[in-house]
């Protein structure tokens, strides 16, 4: 069986090391000491220009003198001497080599030259590159360190079944992450900084983390991701293996994005197409370093809980406070079912009130046991995912007493349980400290941090579970074919396109002289519109082309004639296709409904309310093509104006669920059709519930080189 480029890199059974050296400290000497250190147990070949012996190893002069097929090669030479090295092993038909040196495509198109030079030069001979600009990794299955700098991160033996993987473009966030899982006592598979990834990236090392079995959950942090389509796939192979893959990806503001190509010589993507199909594919995404470990904890130990969230604590006030803050990150805290509102005021004091948040008031002081039951009775509830315990310490024997009495329910729990014990960085005692660590729970100082953590894994539950439903599946759609001579389609031809999906369009037609426009009204009926037509015309009104509310046919005429005249004065060289005229509908509420394709990352929906909802207030969702038509309406009602549509302000409940069966036809559509860029739909007016919704005014546009 061939073994793939990352598997000889991770398990090679051979390495050779480039520029060793018998000075302490240099690169090859620090690169021998981390292997053996380490516990590397394969061949291992010293390569040195002076045919230096350490420590009993001797060297050739020369990578030539190397056996062929040497599966990795680390190359601890300088920068001006690697290009010849990297023609040298791939002569030898090295599998794969790693660069330490810095000075390549972080510093500008002269660098990436270089850098795309190497990669010419190692795939002449079937080799692959980690790096440059790279750290190093580590495997923790098999122990060994490639790196050139410290030593191994101790770490817990990944048998266990919660192994993370590791897996980042930065040496220092690898360094940063390892060793704040370890600290948490989680069992660490692999930790890998891939650099420039001239050749490997985060998108192999992630495919090969989806088939091992060490391997539960990956943390990814990633300041560019260079192959998108791959990267998916990658996502979704752990998905459909059970592997959480929890996402940290700056990149939202300007700055970020030059910081990302001033450090890893590549510009950043469309973040939001990103996030969106990315937590499609059954990714976690988070904003901060502290949620990164948080998350990767709950879904290492436990997996991602399903329903809401259940709050158990010894003071009221931090209900109130707990229940703002669910409300602000959208985390359900459900209400208990009345079976367990029974029994939890069979064992709280008569003055405690059961509910969720759970106050289990001072009660605890004197009767620590209570923490346990109380927080049994949470776990039991069938509308909670999943539990935050937040109290305050008290004593060090007390903080003690109370982990005794939650110890019976954490030991029995299904459900991941977050315990936040307040009082921020207040000492506690040693013994409470062992007593967390034996029992492999999330801990942290910071309720909000365990209730953000708990949202996060919340939705990443809920992601794979609609990846799940997800497809293109339905009925079939129209094959159209756009192209550079043919760019954009105007709104007469975009709404027959519609109508050909099964959208409703207000009844018109295209009139090319004012006797066609009467004749088209005559049959429709008044009040019409009337909009110019032409495919270079894409905002009508700008120059005059629209004219609404047409009541008779001398207006009507008369409109015909100013509308021509000012669109021809405005751009004399446009030939006009014709004057669309249409019935003037019922007024509703309008919305903006359209589907791109992102050039890197693949088709999104993008659905808000119009006008200032979402110019302004940037109210909108932007939503994976193949999304399960009832998801698309759930998520419709996630908008923050969403009290327009569910009767709100004594409007009338609008047929959102009409909007979302456009929205997954419209996905469907631009799947099946890759010469379509865009097709948007301003406005889609939406009409009481059961009467459906009208495409107002439409446009198409041809993907980009299409």
């Amino acid at each position: 069986m061939t073994r793939t480029p990352v598997d000889r890199a991770l398990r090679p059974r051979s390495i050779a090391v480039v520029g060793v050296s018998a000075t302490p400290g240099s690169a090859g000497r620090n690169a021998l000491n981390n292997l053996v250190a380490g516990g590397y147990d394969g061949d291992i070949h010293l390569v040195s220009r002076s045919g230096v012996e350490i420590d009993g190893r001797t060297s050739v002069s020369s990578v030539a003198d190397l056996p062929e097929g040497v599966d990795l090669a680390i190359l601890a030479v300088p920068a001006a001497a690697i290009l010849e090295t990297v023609q040298a092993c791939a002569a030898r038909r090295v599998g794969v080599g790693i660069i330490f040196a810095s000075g390549f495509a972080e510093l500008g198109e002269a660098g990436k030259a270089a850098q795309d030079a190497l990669v010419e030069a190692a795939e002449a001979g079937g080799m692959r590159l980690i790096g440059p600009n790279c750290l190093g990794y580590r495997n923790y299955v098999r122990p060994m360190y490639v790196g050139f700098s410290g030593g191994m991160t101790p770490t817990l033996p990944p048998s266990q079944g919660q192994a993370v993987a590791v897996l980042t473009q930065s040496g220092g966030m690898m360094a940063h992450l390892t060793l704040a899982l370890t600290t948490r006592h989680l069992p660490l598979s692999y930790g890998v900084s891939t650099g420039n990834e001239a050749s490997l990236g985060l998108e192999d090392f992630l495919a090969d983390f989806a088939d091992d079995e060490a391997t539960r959950s990956v943390i990814v942090f990633a300041e560019q991701i260079r192959r998108p389509s791959d990267f998916l796939a990658a996502v979704s192979a752990c998905r459909d293996k059970g592997k959480a893959v929890v996402l940290m990806h700056p990149g939202r503001s300007e700055r970020a994005q030059e910081a990302a190509q001033s450090h890893s010589g590549a510009m950043a993507g469309n973040y939001a197409a990103m996030r969106t199909l990315v937590s499609h594919a059954g990714a976690v995404i988070v904003e901060t370093l502290e949620e990164l470990v948080d998350v990767a904890e709950i879904l290492a130990r436990t997996g991602p809980p399903s329903g809401g969230v259940g709050i158990v604590t010894t003071s009221g006030a931090f209900c109130g406070i707990a229940l703002d803050y669910c409300d602000t990150m959208g985390l359900d805290v459900p209400r208990l079912a009345p079976a367990t509102l029974e029994g939890l005021a069979a064992i709280l004091p008569a003055y405690a009130q059961p509910s969720n948040p759970l106050d289990l008031t001072t009660q605890p002081q004197r009767e620590p046991d209570l923490l346990g039951r109380g927080l049994q009775a949470v776990l039991d509830d069938p509308a909670i995912g999943s539990v935050v315990v937040a109290i305050t310490p008290g004593g060090p024997g007390q903080a003690v007493k109370y982990f005794d009495g939650l110890q019976p329910a954490l030991s029995d729990a299904k459900k991941p349980v977050s315990l936040a014990i307040m009082g921020d960085g207040s000492p506690l005692a040693p013994e409470f400290l062992e007593r967390v660590r034996d029992a492999r729970i999330a801990f942290t100082r910071s309720p909000e941090r365990a209730l953000r953590a708990q949202a996060a894994a919340m939705e990443f539950g809920r992601n794979v579970e609609r990846a799940r439903k997800a497809g293109v599946s339905g009925e079939p759609t129209p094959s159209v074919t756009l192209s550079a001579a043919d760019p954009v389609l105007p709104e007469h031809r975009a709404k027959q396109l519609l109508a050909d999906l099964g959208v409703r369009i207000p009844p018109g037609g295209l009139a090319r002289t004012a006797d066609e426009a009467v004749g088209v009204a005559g049959r429709i009926g008044y009040p019409v519109a009337l909009k110019a037509q032409a495919a270079d015309l894409p905002h009508k009104s700008d120059v005059g082309g629209v004219a609404l509310s047409i009541e008779t046919e001398a207006d009507l005429r008369t409109a015909w004639d100013r509308m021509t005249a000012d669109v021809g004065r405005a751009r004399p060289e446009m030939v006009l296709d014709g004057l669309l005229v249409e019935r003037m509908g019922a007024r509703g509420l309008e919305m903006i409904l359209a589907a791109r394709r992102d050039p890197d990352w693949g088709v999104i929906l993008v659905i808000g309310l119009g006008g200032v909802w979402t110019e302004t207030m940037k109210d909108f969702r932007i939503l994976p093509a193949d999304l399960a038509e009832a998801d698309i309406a759930e998520e419709i009602l996630r908008l923050r104006a969403a009290t327009l549509l569910t009767g709100g302000r004594g409007s009338t409940v609008k047929d959102h669920h009409a909007v979302a069966a456009v929205a997954a036809r419209l996905g469907r559509f631009m799947l099946s059709n890759p010469s379509i860029g865009e097709i948007e739909i301003n406005p889609l007016v939406v009409h009481a519930e059961g009467e459906g919704v009208v495409a107002l005014d439409a446009l198409v546009f041809a993907a980009t080189g299409g």
